[in-house]
């Protein structure tokens, strides 16, 4: 599995906006509210990425990593 840079999420969001036809037809295709689609194309509210992108079939995985020389 190939990780993908969440700087994408909004590429990922249009294209699938495109392919259904609007953010009406995405929304009523995938079960999710239209507003949540608008601010993940607009880079709106974290939430509101992460409901979208898990209506499409993506985890949104938050890592946390030791800065450089820290926690030995």
């Amino acid at each position: 599995m190939t990780d993908i840079p969440i700087g994408k999420a909004q590429s990922i969001v249009a294209d699938a906006v495109e392919l259904a036809g609007g953010q009406r037809a995405l929304a009523r295709l995938r079960g999710i509210a239209q507003c949540d689609i608008s601010q993940a194309i607009n880079n709106g509210a974290d939430d509101a990425r992460n409901r979208v992108l898990n209506a499409l079939g993506y985890a949104v995985v938050e890592v946390i990593r030791p800065l450089k020389g820290q926690n030995r």
